[in-house]
């Protein structure tokens, strides 16, 4: 799970913030990151809707991903203090909110469907932001599979005791 993490963590960062898409209209070129996808949506009005995709594309996973890699950490390094038992607890309490509020796989879907829309009168090109979007829920996928909170939650019993 640690290189899931980390692998993650490479992935988060280009994700979010390199072109996803490049659309040529008409001499035009436009590009566009995740990040700034999302504030185009607050401009538009449509706020409840950016915040939506902030929270879910940009803060969410970001989140996840320091919250398992906190996790381990603290299981690896930390369980003998009561500070960081209480650290993973709090971690713990957490995770299935953060595990609801990453929806990666929506973004991806929707990538693909507005390419498909706006490919009968644009060019449309995938930056390596999509190559990195794609990746990032990838991995996270593979990381969801494999963190078991149940086994995290019987470690902190164990390092009580």
């Amino acid at each position: 799970m640690l290189a899931l993490c980390i692998t993650a963590l490479v992935f988060y960062f280009p994700a979010n913030f390199f072109p996803v898409l490049e659309i040529h209209f008409l001499g035009s070129i436009r590009t566009t990151t995740v990040f700034q996808g999302a504030f185009a949506v607050f401009d538009q009005g449509y706020w409840v809707v950016g915040l939506a995709v902030l929270a879910a594309a940009v803060i969410g996973p970001g989140l996840l991903i320091l919250s398992i890699l906190s996790q381990i950490l603290v299981v690896k390094w930390g369980l003998g203090s009561p500070f960081w038992r209480h650290s993973l607890k709090q971690l713990l309490k957490l995770q299935g909110l953060l595990s609801q509020l990453t929806m990666l796989e929506i973004y991806v879907i929707s990538f693909l469907v507005s390419s498909f829309q706006l490919s009968d009168f644009s060019d449309i090109y995938f930056g390596m932001g999509t190559f990195c979007f794609t990746m990032l829920f990838l991995v996270t996928l593979f990381l969801q599979r494999e963190y078991d909170i149940e086994h995290m939650w019987s470690l902190l019993m164990q390092g009580h005791r």
